[in-house]
């Protein structure tokens, strides 16, 4: 499972927006979000971050989506960006395949996606 973590802030573009403004876009992403449910992809949540947690991200927000392959993620970003999300939010978005959390050496999941043998 391929799961994209985008992290976000709202940017100066959408503090500048009137409310209703702000209400439009995001009554617009109701289509958009729906249309990628529609093609696959799983909506994991939205969320703010705990910002009291040491080495906490300077965003202070987060979605996490659920897809079955890197293409799917690829597509999400166009619609992402096709929905004008970059322009009103300052993102970092995180891809990721996670493998092996049942494994009772977890050294050895560290030393394989850092590419060492143990």
């Amino acid at each position: 499972m391929q799961t994209l973590i985008i992290l976000w802030e709202p940017s100066d573009k959408w503090v500048a927006l009137s409310e209703d403004e702000r209400k439009q876009y995001l009554h617009s992403l109701d289509e958009a979000v729906n249309e990628a449910r529609r093609h696959g992809v799983m909506t994991l949540g939205w969320s703010k971050i705990d910002r009291s947690l040491p080495k906490a991200p300077a965003e202070g927000y987060v979605g996490i989506f659920a897809m079955t392959n890197a293409e799917q993620i690829h597509e999400l970003d166009k619609n992402i960006q096709a929905s004008g999300w970059y322009d009103y939010f300052d993102s970092v978005n995180v891809s990721i395949n996670p493998e092996g959390g049942t494994n009772a050496n977890p050294s050895e999941e560290y030393a394989r996606i850092l590419e060492m043998s143990l």
